[in-house]
């Protein structure tokens, strides 16, 4: 993983941003796009590492255009400071993510995401393929709404602040052409980012990539910290009905005291604007209590108990000893949470459910504690492993 950016967004550069409605989030689970088709027989021969030639497909497929705000509209200032984007081996474009002041207010840093098709992948010819511009446009949207979703019940605490959605335009290599681009701001958190904590105890021996656990935080911090994510990613999805969906320590920042705050949003499902059958439990019973983690994540979910593969991204975070024995991860999930008051207790067809795998004997005392009903032995044949 590394930083990189585009000259455009490089230090120092002054952008002149003002207030823009975003659209509707759109394709996939939000329905069909409400973009024109892409006209690939003028783009076939394009060069995608000629800047000019994808500016001239960004001209021709602008953002989407929604109603003007409701407020009157005002120009800021915003002036870039450093890079965040972070860009893996195999990322061929995608959002730039930059620190910023406003208006020449240096004691503020916000961090804006900018959503500039022309640095997202073009596309293809594929109709299940996205063109850059069209991608941009849906993770602006998708973002967007979610962080407005967030603010007023979450905002500022699990995740970042937002501050809205804005638009600036860029100069072009036509003379007097410009392009528009799209951007939200956020709180700059006071913390890092779990990735960077994990990278910096990375060791290489013979050839392979490891990490020294002695660099880490001990921990009793891991675990705290492991917690707070469990209960954020619950927040968002009860106080804001949406799902992050992409929860993964590049999207962990963590405070000094242990505390965290979610980021990145724009793969989010939003219970409002999503096609879906099912409801969101508090539509259906609006004092109800939040799901208990212990159901929500049994037994740690998300790769949190897994040491291999490309599912296992918590594995250089969680104590090794979960690693060797996962049922110590379920068992401090039920040890953690049974007599939480914030939480619903599990809910009997869950506790009852013959998937649980195969865990120890203490793992299955501590379920029937809860309230599972014991069942005949299953033949070891049947039995689903962790």
């Amino acid at each position: 993983m590394c930083t990189t950016t585009s000259p455009t967004y490089s230090p120092d550069t002054v952008l002149r941003i003002r207030k823009h409605v975003p659209p509707e989030p759109f394709f996939y689970d939000y329905g069909p796009s409400p973009r024109p088709p892409v006209d690939w027989n003028r783009w076939r021969d394009v060069d995608t590492s000629e800047t000019d030639q994808v500016v001239e497909f960004a001209l021709a497929n602008p953002p989407l255009r929604t109603a003007p705000p409701d407020e009157p509209e005002t120009e800021r200032v915003l002036t870039i400071t450093g890079i965040k984007t972070r860009r893996g081996s195999r990322d061929r474009g995608g959002a730039h993510v930059v620190t910023c002041f406003l208006d020449g207010d240096r004691s503020v840093e916000y961090v804006a995401k900018i959503y500039d098709g022309v640095d997202y992948p073009m596309g293809s010819r594929n109709r299940h393929s996205l063109d850059g511009m069209t991608w941009a446009d849906r993770e602006y949207a998708i973002e967007a709404t979610a962080y407005r979703a967030m603010q007023p019940t979450i905002g500022g605490t699990v995740v970042p602040a937002y501050y809205g959605s804005w638009t600036f335009a860029l100069d072009t290599h036509r003379p007097g052409q410009q392009r528009w681009v799209r951007m939200i701001l956020i709180e700059l958190v006071q913390g890092e980012c779990m990735l960077d904590i994990i990278t910096r105890a990375e060791v290489k021996s013979q050839g392979r990539v490891t990490v020294d656990y002695s660099l880490l935080p001990p921990d009793d911090f891991r675990i705290r910290v492991l917690r707070n994510i469990l209960e954020s990613d619950l927040a968002i999805w009860w106080e804001a009905a949406l799902e992050q969906n992409d929860l993964d320590p590049r999207n962990v920042m963590i405070k000094p005291d242990g505390s965290v705050a979610l980021i990145d949003f724009n793969q989010a499902n939003i219970w409002e604007f999503t096609i879906r059958w099912d409801m969101h439990p508090k539509q259906l019973d609006p004092g109800c209590l939040p799901t208990t983690p212990i159901q929500r994540y049994w037994p740690l979910s998300c790769g949190f108990a897994d040491s291999e593969g490309e599912n296992a991204p918590w594995a250089d975070w969680i104590p090794q000893r979960w690693i060797e024995d996962k049922n110590l991860a379920a068992e401090w999930l039920i040890q953690t949470y049974r007599d939480s008051p914030k939480f619903a207790p599990p809910d009997q067809w869950w506790l009852d459910w013959d998937q649980h795998g195969n865990p120890s004997p203490k793992v299955w005392g501590l379920l029937e504690s809860l309230g599972r009903k014991s069942a005949p032995e299953a033949p070891s044949s049947e039995k689903r492993a962790w």
